[in-house]
């Protein structure tokens, strides 16, 4: 009688356990380095790949113009504008994104660029890039302007300076 009294019980224990919700697994994305970093060492780079790549010099001793070349040379443009692209994914997650509205808007618009300049290197469009460069430009100072601190912003002490050069697209070569 006794066996036949614990069977029910522990059933009844069984269910109850079964009832409860195990916990709930971690997010599947964390931010691995600072945001400072993030843009020190994976965004501005990227970034400087795409502007470096196509550019109009002006000197004393007259104008240089600067666009990929090579198989090589288009690889570090689309590397840049590959990276630039997936990294406004990174701007988004929780914990770095400053807002639901603005800031993600800010970040796609960067991500619509670097997959214009992708586009464009894939292409081995000179002047798509150098448009696509301008638009992550554009993308890039709206948000500085907008979100980096002023103790950060170029010129302050210990701030992360860019530089932008205004220049006109190099003119396509086959």
């Amino acid at each position: 009688m006794r066996s036949s009294l614990l069977l029910p019980g522990a059933l009844l224990v069984l269910g109850l356990t079964s009832c409860s919700e195990p916990p709930p697994p971690p997010p599947p994305f964390h931010a691995v380095v600072q945001f400072r970093e993030l843009m020190t060492w994976v965004i501005d780079p990227a970034a400087d790949a795409v502007w470096d790549s196509v550019q109009t010099i002006m000197t004393e001793k007259g104008t240089i113009e600067k666009f990929p070349k090579t198989d090589a040379d288009w690889a570090v443009a689309r590397n840049g504008a590959a990276t630039l692209a997936e990294a406004a994914n990174l701007l988004m997650m929780d914990g770095r994104a400053r807002d639901n509205k603005e800031w993600m808007t800010r970040a796609r618009r960067l991500m619509d660029a670097g997959e214009k300049a992708l586009k464009a290197a894939d292409a081995r469009n000179v002047d798509a890039l150098f448009d696509a460069g301008t638009d992550m430009f554009n993308a890039c100072d709206g948000c500085h302007l907008r979100y980096q601190p002023p103790d950060t912003k170029p010129g302050a002490a210990g701030a992360m300076g860019t530089t932008a050069v205004a220049a006109t697209p190099a003119p396509a070569k086959k």
